[in-house]
């Protein structure tokens, strides 16, 4: 549901249609079928595998007949997010979005431009009369989440060695490669004891930005789920208080933008402990005045049964202060990319554990898996265990490519002005679908997006229309 919109644009139209789909990672199967009956309502052939993958075909056009096929390739999935407090059913409910001038945004959610735009390109050039090869329109799933769409496809229904993936987020930039990356877990088994305090606080740590836990990293954003464990600690030193649970975020690869602590003290210390955080929290606050100006601690009386027993709570607060977050390493290949990095994204609590989710992210192997071992450590020692749920590998540059000339090209031939050719710290399934599909030819494209995996996420329209003409310009080029 995108208010506001008008025109013909045959992409932006599919996109409003998107957005009425839910398609949270994990749960496609509305949208899958969606894109099944759609195909088969054009006579295109479709195939959708036992994970919900959807690949749909179109022959070439006239005078194509003997261009090499390309494969077209985005995901269905989007990473769902909501403004503290806001209802939203992800599920069932479309996403609520309006234009704004040049841009289409979501203001309370996220918007599913990464990666519902790539779709609504496909579904226009399949819809459409344009000149192309043989086109094959892979649309995978779970790319926000494990990447299992990109691991699971199935190479035989692929013809195509030239793949141009629709999942980039600023125009006029060619991506040519990316960080591979992990998600791990540290888990904390609760151990409870009765209450030794008669009073409780819901500490609440909000208003934080949040964003692309790859692209946005190393803009240094706080991340609230660290500091509240930071303002726990220092206030430890001058109040004794008995932690009974700990939480934040919702996402591995989108940096938190809140945390909630619950605490009991003695009734006596009270208004002192409230001071002490509120003073922590101040003085933590200002460090992040540049990127997360909007940072605010919330305290309320609260009541609980039980605590945690003091090892265990230890162990959570210990963990989160000890263990890597933010950019690890810049490239020495590449002045300014960050090499490898890691976000806390989670803190997950239930009745049995309090479970961390990590997402690592490096265009350098090696450093995944040390990364991954610090954390490991950093938990282990803490009373965790460590858990691996994910990982794909980075997407290597290719010395020779004669897609990226290609497209090189034409951008300079239709604006006037040179491509930028990047690599990127954030993950793309580009080098996934190689092991999958065999070896290709690749780049990576898209419009231009702000705030992606976080509520606001917006989408420029007329950057939208000029890259699919740009698209529609590269599928003309023969040879």
């Amino acid at each position: 549901m995108i208010k506001g919109l008008t025109g013909d644009s045959p992409v932006l139209n599919f996109f409003a249609a998107i957005t009425d789909i839910p398609r949270c990672s994990k749960e496609e199967e509305k949208i899958s079928d969606f894109l099944v009956q759609w195909a088969k309502d054009r006579d295109l052939e479709v195939i959708q595998d036992k994970w919900k993958n959807i690949v749909i075909k179109k022959p070439a056009s006239k005078g194509y007949e003997n261009e090499p096929t390309v494969i077209l390739q985005g995901h269905m999935d989007m990473v769902c997010e909501a403004v503290k407090g806001y209802e939203h059913d992800f599920s069932n409910d479309p996403i609520e979005a309006v234009v704004e001038g040049d841009r289409i945004i979501a203001k309370n959610t996220t918007l599913g431009a990464d990666d519902g735009i790539a779709v609504a390109m496909m579904l226009a050039i399949l819809d459409g009369d344009y000149e192309h090869p043989a086109l094959e329109c892979l649309v995978t799933v779970e790319e926000e989440t494990s990447m299992a769409g990109a691991h699971t496809i199935d190479g035989k229904y692929f013809e195509g060695r030239t793949l141009i993936n629709i999942d980039s987020e600023e125009e006029g930039i060619i991506t040519v490669g990316c960080a591979g990356g992990m998600v791990s877990e540290i888990i904390f088994e609760k151990a409870f004891k009765a209450p030794e305090k008669d009073a409780f606080l819901a500490i609440d740590l909000g208003g934080f930005r949040g964003g692309h836990s790859g692209s946005d990293i190393d803009d240094e954003r706080g991340n609230p789920i660290l500091l509240l464990a930071r303002i726990l600690r220092e206030v430890s030193f001058d109040y004794d208080f008995e932690l009974a649970d700990f939480s934040g975020g919702s996402k591995p690869n989108a940096i938190p933008r809140d945390a909630e602590a619950l605490i009991g003290v003695d009734a006596k210390d009270v208004d002192g402990i409230k001071a002490a955080l509120k003073a922590s929290a101040d003085t933590i606050l200002k460090e992040f005045v540049a990127t997360d100006p909007n940072g605010v601690l919330k305290i309320e009386a609260a009541s609980a049964d039980k605590v945690l027993a003091q090892e265990v709570a230890d162990g959570v607060i210990n963990y989160l202060l000890v263990a890597p977050n933010g950019v690890n390493t810049f490239s020495k290949k590449i002045e300014g990319l960050v090499e490898s990095s890691t976000n806390i994204g989670v803190a997950a609590s239930d009745d049995e554990k309090i479970v961390f989710t990590m997402q690592i992210r490096s265009d350098v192997e090696s450093k995944i898996h040390e990364i991954a071992l610090k954390n490991r450590i950093a938990g282990e020692l803490s009373g965790g265990t460590f858990r691996e749920l994910s990982a794909y590998a980075p997407w290597e540059y290719a010395e020779e490519s004669p897609l990226r000339d290609k497209a090189v090209k034409l951008w300079k031939d239709m604006t006037g002005k040179d491509a930028t050719v990047e690599m990127i710290h954030a993950g793309l399934e580009c080098g996934i679908l190689q092991d999958s599909i065999g070896k290709m030819d690749m780049i990576s494209i898209g419009p231009d997006m702000e705030g992606v995996h976080a509520p606001g996420e917006n989408l420029s329209i007329a950057s939208t229309n000029r890259v699919f003409d740009y698209l529609l310009e590269l599928l003309k080029m023969k040879g």
